[in-house]
């Protein structure tokens, strides 16, 4: 089985505690539930703090076994940068990135870009796009059109992970599904909500995502949330979500 677990670091937000006690929590969960291929968006690195490490790079030190690649989608003057991550205990044959589009609008500060990971799984190569699609649904729309473009170009199982900041009933969505992606939690889960976002209190919204293709869709064998558990003490504003796929039939 290939296990795939998508989260949002929440960069180096502190609403829900300082970094260096989520670092923990992340990585302890990461321990726990043993991941072959863990996705991250939200990933930051500042060149004074942490050793200049970007936040996957940390959790690296903190997870044995896992190879780390990070890509920011931004740099700015003072050298920050944000972007996305892969940790994987498979090796990783080739790494992409993709820029996504923006609009002059202003609504959406953020740059956003997709990271494509080629992994080596045991039952065949295995892509897994990582995204952070934008909150505002203009902006939305365009990264679901470059994406859908992306991914029709992308030869062999494909998987579209990540924060999509859209809710299952968004046209952002609608238009994922009609181009014939499944969408994990709603196939095994349909009468579970699946919250992965908190807000005032509690988990309240599903804004992450695990979208399979024609060729992966036939594998999925579970789906399951992670550091989903109450209180304001938390790993990040998200929480994870972890799919079992049968890689005997990847190929």
């Amino acid at each position: 089985m290939t296990r795939v677990l998508s989260l949002n670091l929440n960069f180096y937000g502190e609403r829900h505690g300082p970094w260096c006690e989520r670092r923990a929590l992340v990585a302890a969960a990461i321990g726990e539930a043993r991941p072959d291929v863990v996705a991250l968006q939200a990933v930051a690195r500042e060149p004074d703090r942490d050793d200049g490490l970007d936040q996957a790079a940390q959790l690296g030190r903190c997870v044995p076994g896992y190879e780390v690649v990070y890509r920011a989608a931004a740099v700015h003057a003072d050298g920050r940068e944000e972007g996305l991550a892969f940790l994987s205990r498979y090796p990783l044959l080739d790494l992409r990135v993709h820029a996504l589009s923006r609009r002059g609008d202003g609504e959406d500060p953020f740059r956003r870009a997709l990271l494509h990971g080629l992994f080596a799984a045991p039952g065949g190569p295995l892509h897994l796009v990582d995204a952070h699609f934008s909150w505002v649904e203009a902006q939305a729309r365009d990264n679901v059109s470059e994406a859908l473009a992306y991914l029709g170009a992308v030869e062999g199982p494909a998987a579209l992970v990540g924060d999509f900041n859209q809710a299952p009933t968004s046209e952002a969505l609608a238009r994922l599904r009609d181009a014939g992606l499944v969408d994990a939690w709603a196939a095994l889960r349909p009468e579970a909500p699946g919250y992965t976002f908190y807000e005032d209190g509690s988990l309240r919204r599903r804004i992450d995502y695990q979208l399979l293709d024609r060729r992966l869709a036939p594998q999925l064998r579970r789906a399951d949330l992670v550091l989903d558990g109450p209180g304001e003490r938390r790993a990040s504003d998200h929480a994870g979500l972890l799919v079992t796929l049968d890689d005997r039939a990847l190929a």
